[in-house]
């Protein structure tokens, strides 16, 4: 999934008042609804590993309409770039340094929840005022927020792949967009060949060699195969093992071997791949509804829009990853649970779940959601709408691998950039993504 920026970190901080300190011992009470009493003030840190100057100040806009309504809670805000989360995360976990509340992928979520560093929140799941109302998406979407069978995140919304083109470059190319609107994946390639022009500094495709970029190759893979899990056949061979993977592999990765793609792409993250799209640079960006915000600001109207995830003609269903963009969780350790289960309660409202959806540009967990006129119009309405969709096959990540957000950030990353860079074959990158799937399985499923 996202780096969103670079925000500087901040140690956490748990402001005392004087006077309290003076007259009584500092405790907390608890009401009936878990918020603190009048008797005390407690300060929750919050960490967000997406961060970007428009969701820095989205969450800033929240805390304060939260805090106006707690008085006795105050939320500090830090955040770390999306590229360094994973490791910072792991190693905090590990010293019992966590913030009480972070917000987390399906990867980080796995590596943090399985040694016990967060808490689980399967009760306040359960419990959730408006459970009612959530999208059949997010029930069916449970193990993306779980571990071990136990819920240990509270999903904030939903993001899901969707192609963003330049239509001025697609109709000077001689495309018509009715023409893409239910586009192959081999429709996808000639598109991105098409749109290259170097000698304009023009590419195809703003493509992510950088880390997490490898999800988008397992997506594609599933698409090709047919499957909904990355271990299909119940057994310690992955998708990664099948004998076409190679063929799709190189395939895929085409859109930078071939030059579709800018040279230095093979290094690209969220951050780089969006400012390739927004400046000119790549026709297509393979990304989530957040990034509509960003091409609203940036970019002039009626020069791009978003496409349906390309399909594998034959199957018949479509499948895609999607997930939460960045649930939230609460350290095991923490000394605030209560308050800061009272601070995501409040942010997984149905009422503040469609503002923080609106304005980040993810889809709600909620029906009602969904239904409103923001998720039923322009390029918006496809996302909302795909979610919707009978005919859609959810291929899974791996969960049951403690180490897949390590994975997707770091090994994956350091094999496919090999390939990418011409110092290792296809068929070697394949077979060492192959093993280390098989020996991941083996140790954490099968034990052995």
């Amino acid at each position: 999934m996202h780096e969103r920026g670079n925000v500087k970190m901040k140690k956490p901080k748990v402001f005392l008042l004087a006077a309290l300190l003076l007259a009584v011992p500092a405790f907390v009470a608890w009401s009936g609804s878990g918020a603190c009493s009048a008797e005390s003030v407690t300060t929750i840190s919050f960490l967000d590993v997406m961060p970007s100057p428009e969701r820095t100040a989205l969450f800033h806009d929240l805390i304060t309409e939260f805090e106006a309504g707690h008085p006795t809670i105050k939320v500090e805000y830090t955040s770390v770039p999306w590229e360094e989360a994973y490791k910072k995360l792991v190693a905090m976990g590990a010293s019992q340094t966590l913030p009480d509340i972070i917000t987390c992928d399906v990867g980080i979520l796995q590596s943090l929840a399985k040694p016990g560093w967060l808490l689980n929140l399967d009760k306040q799941f359960n419990s959730l005022p408006f459970k009612d109302d959530l999208t059949v998406a997010t029930l069916a979407s449970k193990d993306s927020f779980s571990a071990m069978g136990k819920v240990y995140a509270i999903p904030d919304g939903y993001l899901c792949q969707g192609i963003f083109v330049r239509t001025d470059w697609l109709a000077d190319a001689g495309y018509k967009l009715d023409d893409l609107r239910h586009w192959t994946w081999d429709q996808y390639f000639e598109v991105n060949k098409k749109l290259t022009d170097p000698s304009k500094n023009r590419f195809g495709c703003a493509f992510r060699g950088g880390p997490n970029g490898g999800l988008r190759f397992f997506e594609y893979l599933g698409s090709m195969l047919e499957v909904t899990s990355a271990f299909p056949n119940g057994n310690d061979k992955s998708i990664y093992s099948d004998p076409r993977a190679v063929d799709y592999f190189k395939k895929f990765y085409s859109l930078y071997t071939d030059g579709y793609a800018p040279k230095d792409s093979i290094n690209w993250g969220f951050k780089e791949m969006v400012q390739g799209f927004v400046d000119g640079q790549c026709g297509t960006l393979n990304q989530t509804p957040e990034v509509t915000v960003t091409c609203q600001k940036e970019m002039v109207d009626g020069t791009w829009t978003v496409l349906p995830q390309p399909v594998n003609p034959n199957a018949k269903k479509t499948s895609f990853v999607w997930g939460y963009s960045g649930a939230y969780a609460i350290s095991a350790h923490s000394k605030n649970a209560k308050p800061a289960w009272t601070f995501i309660e409040w942010l997984s409202s149905s009422k503040t779940n469609l503002e923080y959806s609106t304005r980040f540009g993810c889809l709600p967990i909620y029906k009602s959601g969904l239904k409103d006129p923001f998720f039923q119009k322009g390029v918006m309405k496809g996302y909302a709408d795909a979610l919707l969709d009978p005919n859609i096959q959810y291929l899974k990540q791996p969960n049951e691998l403690s180490q897949w957000g390590y994975f997707l950030a770091e090994y994956n990353k350091n094999e496919v950039q090999k390939y990418m860079a011409g110092q290792q074959t296809a068929e070697q990158t394949m077979a060492n993504l192959s093993k280390w799937m098989t020996d991941q399985y083996d140790k954490d499923v099968l034990h052995k």
